[in-house]
């Protein structure tokens, strides 16, 4: 019998045309650690990728090539500096923000369309929701996150925006999601049309082997996929990786600066499968 090693697949990146930056960096505190404890400005401004940093990694990037900035992370748009960052990446080309509304109402929303008539680039909106139903939702993403990316969509629609709606689910519910969302779009006056609905899997899910049958599996061909590792990399505080899921796993770190990156990606975690499964790019925007 011969013995051989089974080796994960292995994707490259034909061109950098997606940059994710991960502005907060979040690592493990110490269980003894007090977050009631007084911290100066610099303290707090830590935990931040630094507008310097972002700065100096887009001057390794090939501008020509580059289609779409995300800036991305669980507080985002809370960073000290996020509107001098969103600037900066505007300059470079249209800027993708992923949010769970938290952070926008009237007044940001507002500001937010005067910046992006400031230049040629555009500023779009990808907003976390669930389920068009607010207790389904809130049961998912916790509770009051219905209302608040719901208020943070109708004030985007107010000013022009056209935010588009990241849905997690499976694909048994695609139909009966489309229909409650269209519903929910009439009501509240914003567009639901194919564009501004988002379905992507359950991608890192604790209990995934009752889900794995009911996965979204559009290509699951071994040749004929395309995925945001392919496009795409991730700048983040501890380096840079191929994909959003794979950040500080170091089976994702793919190098330390934008300028000695690797082209390499292997799929060898459960993210890849399932991604790899799905046959297409989750977080990238799919047009263009």
């Amino acid at each position: 019998m011969n013995n051989s090693i089974i080796q994960a697949q292995c994707v490259y990146l034909n061109e950098l045309n997606h940059l994710f930056i991960d502005l907060e960096y979040t690592k493990n505190q110490n269980k003894n650690f007090n977050v009631y404890r007084s911290r100066s400005f610099n303290q707090k401004n830590k935990k931040y990728l630094q507008m310097e940093e972002i700065k100096e990694a887009l001057k390794q990037v090939d501008k020509n090539s580059l289609k779409y900035i995300y800036l991305t992370g669980k507080n985002a748009m809370s960073h000290p500096e996020f509107n001098h960052i969103l600037r900066l990446c505007l300059s470079y080309c249209s800027v993708t923000i992923f949010s769970d509304g938290s952070c926008i109402n009237d007044k940001k929303a507002r500001f937010l369309k005067r910046v992006e008539e400031e230049g040629n680039n555009e500023i779009i909106f990808k907003i976390q929701i669930n389920h068009y139903n607010e207790k389904t939702n809130d049961e998912i993403t916790g509770r009051g996150s219905f209302r608040m990316a719901l208020h943070a969509i109708t004030a985007l629609n107010k000013y022009g925006f056209n935010p588009i709606l990241v849905i997690k689910t499976n694909k048994n519910d695609i139909a009966d999601l489309k229909e409650g969302f269209c519903e929910l779009g009439k009501k509240f006056k914003f567009e639901t049309e194919d564009i501004n609905l988002s379905f992507i899997p359950y991608i890192k899910e604790q209990n995934d082997t009752d889900s794995q049958k009911n996965d979204i599996n559009i290509n699951p061909s071994d040749s004929n996929f395309e995925l945001d590792c392919m496009s795409s990399r991730v700048l983040a505080k501890s380096g840079i990786y191929t994909c959003p899921l794979l950040i500080n796993d170091y089976r994702g770190r793919c190098g330390a600066t934008l300028s000695d990156y690797s082209k390499k990606c292997y799929l060898e975690t459960k993210e890849c499968q399932k991604c790899k499964n799905f046959g297409r790019k989750i977080y990238s925007n799919n047009w263009a």
